[in-house]
């Protein structure tokens, strides 16, 4: 599953050309996918206690090309996944950053970081709902634990910043883990 989950982003790669979850470009346009009346509850209220969760879907799907659609939706909601934890990381990091003054890091190397540990965070990102409406639409709700990303961004802290009071207390303390935990779940 996960080398399926990894080629199909990797063609969608090649075939899009234009996917990068990491772009600072927040306008990107999007189709908005109206839910029908009818949706499951975890379309609607896609948030899970202890994981990081994303929803992707398609349109107009083939019941004969069912495979096919079903990767789209995912590379949609690996996409999504991607960039939450991205964005969320890269926050993270930067209001630690100001809060500290280090001199030692640089706005690049942040960025690095957190494309490593939102890629890192796919890589265990699992398919918990998939669900196809009346009207052909193909929705699938992937997650992963919001522990695994914490691990990651308290792993990555110590190469990035000098371990010191400060980073003990916002990422490497118990406490620390778990407020990193509720900020990547909201």
């Amino acid at each position: 599953m996960k080398k399926t989950l990894f080629l199909s982003i990797i063609i969608s790669l090649l075939l899009g050309g234009c996917f990068y979850p990491f772009s600072s470009n927040t306008t990107t346009s999007k189709k908005e996918v109206v839910l029908p009346a009818n949706s499951p509850d975890w379309l609607t209220n896609p948030e899970k206690k202890g994981y990081i969760t994303q929803i992707g879907a398609t349109t107009n799907i083939d019941k004969k090309e069912f495979n096919f659609h079903r990767q789209r939706a995912l590379i949609n909601a690996s996409h999504n996944l991607t960039k939450k934890i991205y964005i969320k990381v890269l926050k993270l990091y930067r209001d630690y950053d100001e809060e500290t003054s280090d001199a030692l890091t640089y706005d690049k190397d942040i960025k690095k970081f957190a494309e490593h540990i939102s890629l890192k965070a796919l890589t265990h990102s699992k398919v918990i709902n998939t669900w196809v409406s009346s009207d052909n639409e193909l929705f699938v709700q992937i997650s992963v634990a919001s522990d695994i990303v914490t691990e990651q961004i308290q792993n990555n802290s110590k190469l990035l910043f000098k371990v010191n009071q400060t980073l003990y207390k916002n990422f490497l303390s118990n406490r620390a883990k778990k407020d990193i935990s509720i900020m990547l779940e909201q």
